[in-house]
């Protein structure tokens, strides 16, 4: 056989298998959302066009005979990041997918409010569409996801805002200047969708440098206030509400495991703990957690009283998440777990943090504990 007929059987393996990552690739994106409509998109991120395009220039290059030193596919053009998400369930869930799409799909909309209390499930429906746009990338040249948080500042936002569209600040920029150049960007990008997620307050968007949306382009925020919505200025808003009490009921069943139905007398209980959750998903998956595997009726009416304490210890329906949240802290028995918790909560919402700076925490409270401990022995002695 010929080095050259041997070169060109190589070759074809090669973009063989590069096709076969690329399927498996699409394959693990299908598994994590529901199609919304149908996809013209190979893989994620990636416009479908520019995949399909580079497949007919391989397989024209290898028909005649080039890559003689091997082949090196270059990625395709990046559209946006695919994000982790639980999987929705309920048909209301469905239905604000479906309302928020057709917004995205229609050109007369330009800027897409998402409200309700948190841990309504704003951010995860988002998200889901979010990698759903991915595959349906024809509507949208690039995708861009920024997570707010209440902790916002305009500098913060910027550097976030540029580490997506490939903008670098020099660090002697003041924010006039850098909301020119991330503007300048920004315009330049034709059809690109902003998702800002976890706004708390109202942004003047050219403060920030984000151009008003137009020929395409849109901006969709996710926020527990209707009024950020209006004074954004979205033309149109999707309320997300708590769950009703059947999909509620039906949520948790599904977290803590129907087997609690073949517990004798459990069912009302379960269902009182379910109703404290107040159809928010969040609270849901967090106490159903806490509750799997556990058979012994005496801990699930000892857990539905705690609960009942916490409702009456915390005011107001917006804290409701954090009733289950403590539930579910209490309820570890772990010591070092419940400190890993806290040392967490430490950071503001949404820091990034690493790992180094972490177990350094860990050891410098460690060694003030053993200090004050030996203080304290001595004391005693």
């Amino acid at each position: 056989m010929s080095t050259e007929l041997r070169s060109r059987k190589k070759l074809k393996r090669d973009v063989q298998i590069w096709l076969e990552d690329v399927e498996r690739i699409d394959g693990e994106i299908q598994s994590l959302d529901g199609r919304i409509g149908k996809s013209s998109a190979i893989t994620r991120g990636f416009r479908a066009e520019d995949v399909l395009k580079m497949l007919k220039e391989v397989e024209e290059h290898i028909q005649k005979g080039k890559f003689h030193e091997g082949l090196v596919v270059d990625n395709p053009q990046w559209i946006g990041q695919v994000l982790s998400v639980t999987a929705l369930s309920g048909e209301a869930a469905q239905a604000y997918i479906e309302e928020i799409w057709l917004y995205l799909m229609d050109d007369e909309v330009q800027k897409i409010g998402v409200c309700g209390m948190g841990g309504v499930g704003k951010t995860s429906i988002m998200k889901l569409i979010n990698n759903q746009i991915l595959k349906e990338t024809w509507n949208f040249n690039s995708v861009i996801w920024i997570t707010v948080s209440k902790e916002m500042s305009t500098a913060k936002l910027q550097k976030d805002i540029a580490s997506k569209i490939g903008v670098t600040f020099s660090g002697d920029e003041d924010e006039t200047t850098k909301a020119g150049m991330l503007f300048e960007t920004l315009s330049r990008k034709s059809r690109f969708l902003m998702i800002l997620d976890d706004l708390w307050d109202r942004i003047f968007l050219d403060k920030v440098g984000i151009p008003e949306p137009s020929a395409g382009s849109k901006i969709v925020l996710t926020t527990r206030s209707f009024d950020v919505c209006r004074q954004v200025g979205c033309c149109r808003v999707v309320k997300i509400n708590p769950l009703a009490e059947e999909e509620a009921w039906n949520l948790f069943l599904e977290k803590v495991g129907r087997v609690v139905l073949n517990i004798p007398n459990l069912e009302p209980i379960a269902k009182s703990i379910a109703k404290h959750c107040a159809g928010l998903p969040l609270a849901l998956i967090t106490v159903a957690s806490c509750m799997k595997g556990i058979d012994d009726l005496y801990k699930w009416r000892n857990a539905l009283k705690e609960l009942s304490l916490y409702v009456k210890s915390v005011n107001g329906l917006e804290d409701g998440v954090f009733q289950q949240l403590r539930f579910s802290y209490d309820r570890s028995k772990d010591l070092k777990l419940q400190h890993c918790f806290l040392s967490c909560a430490l950071y503001p919402e949404d820091f990034r943090i690493k790992e180094e700076d972490l177990i350094q925490l860990w050891i410098a409270l460690w060694r003030k504990w053993m200090v004050g401990r030996q203080s304290l022995t001595g004391v005693v002695r």
